[in-house]
């Protein structure tokens, strides 16, 4: 697209300004029905917002939190908070009082945007000197601003004085992104503008969106994953729509239609297992046909020319993609691994998925599978700005213009992480094949060793678990220990399906029953089968308790927080020693 040749966030907004008339460019639920933002709606409250911010006293290098469910308005305030020349800091809604009040410390944050009244009362006494602008909700005091009725007095100076937009350097810290990987202490990755804005000029070569595409938004703006991708989809003028709940998910699909989105592993393999859990509950005929066109699409090379796909294409698969509103064209996975056979089967019938790798500290993307260029079970190529190598050690190691600042606050845990000669030290043990795809093999720090000197690759194994269908998450434990072991945490909707039909049943009742603690061990055996003799899954508990993001045990992007669950069930895994 010509002219496609910004540098910095400013210089986006200005872009997306001058260059889109779309009248549905932003579209949010409000009683049940999408309400439009156009672009010129988009760049008025933005202008209208920054100047009031600017009249609140937020100035150039302040650090202001955005501590929201993603939405337009999280967009408007993030992109007012540079035309001001400020330092966006997003902090995920579900994050937990802890690492909030860390978060706002740790970045000396001075005003905050929240969309949440009940969150409030989760900022600790030493924070209050925060100056608050709320939103969907009012509160009457010092310190506490509406964003409505900001925008009011935003409009007024703009009437009154114009606006003039802040000229930033493509080296300046456009944003603080909080990440705690699985080590459960938050980082604060500090990413300039041309971090971001690199990112965006190489997926635009990779994608190259047309403008009548529509976007469906299910992941949080906090995370970085999401927060680049919405940038490309604001630089092509596309249409987004935003899931108001992510069990709403399944109906949104169905009313948007959308025709990209991003999504994380955890949501495929669910959607994943409900098609299987929903076939084996179809009546005989029926059954088999689906059972055999589900078995078909797991194949890994099906030539769609043949009668027998074109049948379980019009019969089955062309139903599949219904779940996903018929029209998917580009379903893009990130933030953790994705199980190849998962990403087969929805090529097989018609969902392309192209899997991407990265880190935050990489503002993220490092590789990505796309149009004309995706090899499933791979993480793609290498993104064109980006360089990397493969050490003695088989660590991925990475450099570029994507690559973070530093950590804030931590220049000694920024010279590990960052080595003398640029290069970022992944973590992860990494290859690439003869055709420039790269796989990652296992995290380093994921890699146990037995106190019998053997290791273990935990999440392969964990994957392999995952993929029964009463077990949500599984954690193996192995580091140190004589043998290997597994928590098993259990899938709270079986039992929620269980319970209609018997109300009295409690969750240990229904996952201490026999039948399915020898499904599982029966499944287990089976994996053990393939396993080396010091992996084989020796012993297991089954956890009935919740797993949450709000409670530690998940990263935002849905992957375990070893360290957590291991401190939380010390006595149970000790128990199996």
């Amino acid at each position: 697209m010509n002219n496609y040749n910004f540098k910095t966030y400013n210089e986006l907004f200005s872009y997306i300004s001058n260059t889109y008339d779309n009248k549905k460019f932003l579209n949010y639920l409000s009683n049940g029905q999408y309400k439009n933002i156009s672009t010129n709606d988009f760049k008025n409250k933005i202008i209208c917002l920054s100047l009031a911010l600017k009249d609140l006293g937020i100035k150039k290098g302040d650090t202001v939190g955005i501590f929201a469910n993603s939405s337009p308005f999280w967009l408007i305030f993030d992109f007012a908070i540079h035309e001001v020349g400020a330092i966006s800091v997003p902090i995920f809604a579900n994050i937990s009082s802890v690492n909030l009040n860390f978060e706002i410390k740790d970045s000396k944050m001075k005003y905050m945007f929240i969309d949440s009244q009940e969150r409030l009362k989760d900022i600790e006494e030493e924070n209050s000197h925060l100056t608050f602008i709320t939103h969907n909700f009012c509160i009457k005091e010092p310190n506490f601003y509406n964003f409505d009725e900001i925008l009011v007095i935003g409009q007024q100076i703009c009437d009154s004085k114009g606006f003039t937009s802040h000229k930033a350097n493509e080296d300046e810290v456009f944003s603080i992104i909080y990440t705690s990987g699985n080590t459960g202490t938050p980082k604060g990755v500090m990413l300039s503008h041309k971090n971001i804005v690199s990112q965006l000029h190489d997926i635009n070569t990779l994608i190259n969106l047309e403008k009548s595409e529509i976007a469906l938004s299910l992941l949080p703006l906090a995370h970085i994953f999401e927060r680049t991708v919405m940038s490309y989809y604001l630089s092509r003028g596309i249409s987004i729509y935003f899931v108001d709940d992510i069990t709403n998910v399944s109906n949104l699909l169905k009313i948007v239609k959308p025709t990209i989105m991003t999504a994380v592993p955890r949501l495929l393999e669910k959607i994943f297992n409900k098609i299987k859990s929903n076939i084996s509950q179809k009546p005989l005929i029926s059954r088999l046909i689906a059972s055999s066109a589900f078995k078909y699409a797991l194949k890994e090379s099906i030539d769609k020319n043949a009668l027998l796909f074109k049948i379980y294409d019009k019969i089955v698969y062309s139903k599949l993609r219904e779940i996903f509103g018929s029209r998917l064209q580009k379903l893009i996975s990130g933030g953790a691994p994705l199980s190849k056979e998962i990403a087969q089967f929805f090529v097989n019938i018609g969902i392309p998925v192209y899997q991407g790798y990265g880190l935050t500290e990489f503002s993220p993307v490092i590789s990505t599978n796309a149009p004309n260029a995706n090899k499933v079970g791979s993480c793609g190529k290498i993104l064109p700005s980006a360089k990397i190598k493969i050490d003695e050690n088989k660590e991925l190691l990475v450099r570029g213009p994507s690559l973070m600042k530093g950590y804030l606050n931590q220049e000694e845990l920024t010279a590990k992480t960052i080595d003398k000669d640029g290069w970022l030290h992944t973590g992860d043990i990494a290859s690439l094949d003869k055709d420039g795809y790269l796989y990652i093999t296992s995290r380093a720090k994921e890699i146990f060793k037995t106190s019998t000197g053997e290791y273990v690759n935990a999440v392969a194994i964990e994957q392999k678990l995952s993929k029964n269908r009463y077990i949500e998450f599984a954690v193996v434990i192995s580091q140190n220990r004589k043998y290997t072991t597994a928590l098993l945490f259990v899938d709270i909707e079986k039992y929620e399906i269980a319970k209609k039909s018997n109300k009295s049943l409690t969750i240990e009742e229904y996952y201490n029953s026999s039948d399915i603690i020898k499904n599982i061990s029966n499944y287990i055996e089976n994996i053990n089968k393939d396993l080396n003799q010091w992996e084989k899954i020796v012993n297991f508990k089954i956890i009935t308790n919740d797993i949450s993001i709000e409670g530690g045990e998940l990263t935002p992007s849905m992957k375990i927080c070893r360290n957590v669950i291991e401190e939380k069930y010390e006595e149970i895994i000790n128990s199996m020693y």
